[in-house]
C-alpha cells in the first residue's frame, strides 16, 4: 500500500502533461482555428468619472477551420 500513491500522483501528473501536449498541437487533419489578437491590453490612460469607454480589440482567424467565439469576458 505504501507505493499506491506515488503511483497515483504519477498518473496525475502524466494525465496532466498529456493534456498541456494535446492542447498546443491540435490535430492536423481537419484543420485548426488559430485566434490572432494584435494587442491584448489597452491603456485608456486618465479618464475623468462617468466618462463612456469603448475600445475595438482587432480579431483575426489565421487557422484552416471556423473560429467560433463563444464566450467573452472583461479583465
Amino acid at each position: 500500500m505504501k507505493w499506491l500513491k506515488p503511483i497515483a500522483v504519477l498518473a496525475l501528473v502524466l494525465l496532466f502533461a498529456a493534456a498541456a501536449v494535446a492542447q498546443d498541437n491540435p490535430p492536423k487533419a481537419g484543420g485548426a482555428p488559430k485566434l490572432v489578437i494584435a494587442s491584448q491590453i489597452h491603456d485608456f490612460g486618465e479618464v475623468k468619472a462617468g466618462a463612456p469607454l469603448r475600445y475595438t480589440f482587432k480579431v483575426k482567424n489565421e487557422g484552416s477551420a471556423d473560429l467560433l467565439i463563444e464566450n467573452v469576458q472583461p479583465g
